[in-house]
């Protein structure tokens, strides 16, 4: 099934770097990518992320099928980073934003999050949620700078609910968590 392509970003940081939709022979290294990105959370105490057991490919495949799953790729060809959006309370929800770590501080991420902003406008979503951990340089501040704001519990719909109950039961929670929401600039929507 032909996709038409996601704007891609010419350079991102010091790196030249395009997004594009994932290809199915891709699912194996995303998986090892986002496993290695994870290691990360070691550094900040939360070996219950970097421990965690990898994905499997076929976890991706979903989004994948959907056109959900979009990758930077670096000069060179090499997938760099990605973003999986899932639709959670009939919305546009960033599941996974992963960067490989040799890549990392160059703004892939902060590229990935605007691609997934841009995905979701052009698929008439008007927001954007997401869940993670409050306090982690990488995770809340880092989403609190692109424009994302906490969402108060009672705030969340019965997805997001779901999800965050689930989070607990697998133990993430042993740092605070949150969900979040950035409210995109939807063309002819109010200003």
């Amino acid at each position: 099934m032909s996709r038409p392509e996601p704007s891609a970003s010419s350079a991102v940081g010091d790196v030249g770097v395009g997004i594009r939709h994932a290809r199915a022979d891709e699912l194996p290294a995303l998986a090892r990518l986002e496993r290695k990105a994870d290691r990360a959370f070691a550094s900040v105490g939360l070996t219950v992320v970097s421990r965690a057991p990898a994905p499997s490919p076929q976890e991706y495949e979903p989004a994948l099928t959907a056109g959900r799953l979009l990758v930077a790729v670096a000069d060179g060809g090499a997938v760099a980073g990605f973003v999986r959006i899932d639709i959670v309370d009939g919305t546009a929800h960033l599941h996974q934003v992963s960067v490989a770590p040799r890549h990392g501080g160059r703004g892939l991420g902060r590229a990935l999050v605007a691609a997934a902003e841009r995905w979701a406008v052009r698929h008439g979503h008007r927001r954007l949620t997401l869940t993670t951990y409050r306090d982690v340089p990488w995770n809340g501040p880092f989403y609190a700078r692109l424009g994302y704001v906490v969402l108060q519990p009672d705030a969340l719909g019965p997805g997001l609910r779901a999800l965050r109950d689930r989070e607990r039961a697998d133990g993430l929670e042993v740092r605070p968590r949150q969900a979040m929401v950035k409210e995109l600039d939807v063309p002819g929507g109010p200003s």
